[in-house]
């Protein structure tokens, strides 16, 4: 290999400046200081630099780390058990110190929860600690911090109420309390049904019935997952199982509601004879001996509302109890700086507290003179949370101005009922000003010269005359093809909706068949009889004509069609069936609530029943009697 001959034009200054003198280094003084390294390169500044980079990749993740404590249930009672959950945001080291909750409660286990899930492509990792706890007194009792390493969660305030009276049959080992929140609602506020199920024993083939009333129309939606924890009645510990209920009813006066029924196959106590097993072994006999098990059926109390009417005070146009309101919105673009003939989204949001979708009020803009207004449809939803159901309403309007000006938008007001407070309140939207500037073009050929008369002004009038027709022409092209446009994305959306909820009810079957239990013998025998006295009793309601008769045996058969979803009243019968039923059984409905004479036919009732039932045979299968999976003990 050549070695490269240095010659003066490939000298290396930095490298030759220790062989020059005094003289040479003064001439060369600016050329040293370019070869001197940098003060970061340097030993102690490249030192710092590694520490202030090690320094940020330790304490930045800590920055963003953070543990969140939430609660199961609140307020709990004494003596029950509860869950609380701390969930770990973002780089949480070190194991949790859960010594410090001792004080206050006592520690019945824990577990810890690992997920990752992938959410529009991007992962997102969920890290969750399970603490089971009960109290040891009742009060407002603090949760303290609970330190993961370095990060420490924040204090949580538990309300621990008096334990519960034990039940007169402190003997039973299965038994219900049935509880509301609220005992004289107003007409279609929220009440909170609460069904706990205590019990000490091993079941099979658990069912327990839906809530029905009886007075009026009441809607029932259940509440999330049932519960398990402890519970302690008379120094002895159960095991429960909670389930909760939205109730809405429909009708002021007294309601009642029927018991509820559980329905359960119990250890008998009694083995058969013992079975000698194939090793003759007395060991291995024990082992291939079944338990007995007998059918029980466990009652609740009944319950009792008494539904107020729509207060007097009220002067809204639509009633609407709820706990909380919330009323916002959102425009696409600055108020002061839109141009006619170019569209602004408004996006107005209603979040209600207690109530359904069904009864928000409609959303509506009032018309102004000079804007064009085109409303989407208003998309509802329900989520269901721990104070019960919340209701959302968005709906979005597409304002555009036809002309430059200066446009009022008038202000928005709901008039509601606060349950908190028990009295009428107004939410409202301020009102709006727009300013709205001429469109691009407009300003030169707003205001174009007058022509005087004569041939020498006449073409230019005419070539000024047409600039302002293609502006106006491209306004109304977009009015014209703007509701196209959005219906066809709207079609687009439902469809693609349509076929997510066609997918995801497809998995739920075929899921729910792959876990679905075999029904027995002894309970398909049962089911039918009970099948043949439900009929028997419609037809002899039918053929007594009386009305109160001919309303429970419906509702009794629509169960036995139904054992999923049975109707709850005959207005939620007369939804499902055609003519002549719907009209028959809306009719014996008025008859019965609001004591208005009624024309209707108790055979015809019963003969369209059954097609009905038969209709209903083909298109659904029957399902287990052990559907209700949460109620296993575990």
């Amino acid at each position: 290999m050549k070695r490269q001959r240095r010659t003066p034009g490939n000298k290396n200054p930095c490298r030759d400046r220790r062989r020059v003198g005094k003289a040479q280094r003064a001439r060369r003084g600016a050329m040293g200081t370019a070869c001197r390294p940098l003060p970061i390169l340097r030993a102690g500044g490249l030192g710092r630099f590694l520490v202030l980079l090690w320094l940020m990749l330790l304490v930045g993740p800590l920055l963003a780390a953070e543990v969140r404590v939430s609660v199961d249930r609140n307020p709990v009672p004494l003596d029950e058990s509860f869950t609380l959950t701390f969930s770990l945001q973002g780089e949480v080291q070190g194991q949790p110190d859960f010594s410090v909750l001792e004080k206050d409660f006592q520690v019945l286990g824990s577990s810890r929860s690992l997920r990752t899930t992938f959410v529009n492509g991007k992962m997102e990792r969920q890290d969750q600690y399970l603490v089971s706890l009960m109290a040891r007194r009742a009060g407002r009792l603090t949760v303290p911090p609970v330190s993961f390493g370095k990060v420490r969660s924040k204090p949580l305030v538990i309300e621990v109420t008096p334990p519960a009276a034990t039940p007169a049959n402190g003997k039973a080992d299965v038994f219900m309390e049935v509880s509301v929140d609220r005992r004289d609602p107003y007409v279609q506020q929220q009440v909170i049904l609460t069904v706990r199920i205590f019990h000490r024993i091993q079941w099979r083939q658990a069912s327990l019935g839906e809530p029905s009333f009886r007075g009026g129309e009441v809607l029932a939606e259940r509440l999330g997952d049932d519960r398990s924890y402890q519970a302690v009645r008379n120094g002895q510990t159960w095991q429960v199982i909670e389930r909760r209920y939205a109730l809405f009813p429909q009708a002021h006066g007294k309601l009642e509601m029927d018991p509820l029924v559980l329905d359960l196959q119990v250890p008998s106590g009694e083995r058969p004879a013992r079975r000698r097993s194939p090793f003759g072994d007395p060991f291995f006999d024990d082992f291939f001996s079944r338990q007995n098990y007998v059918r029980k059926v466990v009652r609740s109390q009944p319950l009792t509302l008494q539904v107020k009417p729509v207060p007097p005070a009220f002067s809204g146009r639509h009633w609407l109890p709820a706990h909380h309101l919330e009323l916002r919105e959102e425009w696409s673009a600055p108020l002061d700086q839109l141009r006619a003939g170019e569209p602004v989204t408004r996006t107005i949001t209603l979040v209600a507290d207690g109530v359904t979708k069904g009864q928000l009020p409609d959303l509506v803009m009032e018309e102004v003179p000079g804007l064009r207004v085109y409303p989407d449809e208003a998309a509802r939803e329900e989520r269901l949370g721990p104070k019960g159901v919340r209701a959302v309403e968005t709906r979005k309007f597409a304002i555009v101005p036809v002309k430059a000006g200066s446009y009022r938008i008038p202000p928005l007001e709901i008039r509601w009922w606060n349950l908190e407070k028990d009295r009428e309140e107004t939410i409202r939207l301020p009102e709006h000003q727009l300013q709205v500037q001429a469109g691009a073009g407009r300003a030169t050929t707003s205001a174009p010269p007058t022509a005087e008369p004569g041939v020498r002004n006449a073409p230019a009038s005419r070539a000024a005359a047409p600039a302002t027709p293609p502006v106006q022409a491209a306004s109304e092209l977009l009015l014209q093809r703007e509701p196209l446009v959005r219906w066809l994305l709207a079609g687009n959306l439902a469809l693609l909706l349509l076929w997510l909820a066609t997918l995801s009810a497809w998995l739920r079957e075929r899921r729910r068949s792959a876990n679905a239990v075999p029904e027995t013998k002894e309970a398909a025998g049962e089911r039918r009889i009970d099948e043949r006295k439900a009929w028997r009793a419609l037809h002899q309601a039918a053929e007594g004509e009386d009305p109160a008769a001919l309303r429970d045996a419906l509702l009794e058969v629509s169960g036995m069609i139904w054992p999923e979803q049975p109707p709850r009243s005959l207005e939620a019968l007369a939804r499902r069936a055609d003519e002549p039923l719907h009209g028959m059984l809306m009719q014996l409905s008025r008859q019965l609530y609001a004591g208005e004479a009624a024309r209707w036919d108790g055979r015809v009732i019963e003969e369209e029943m059954k097609k009905l039932a038969k209709a209903a045979a083909g298109e659904k299968q029957e399902s287990a009697a052990g559907a209700l999976r949460p109620l296993y003990p575990a």
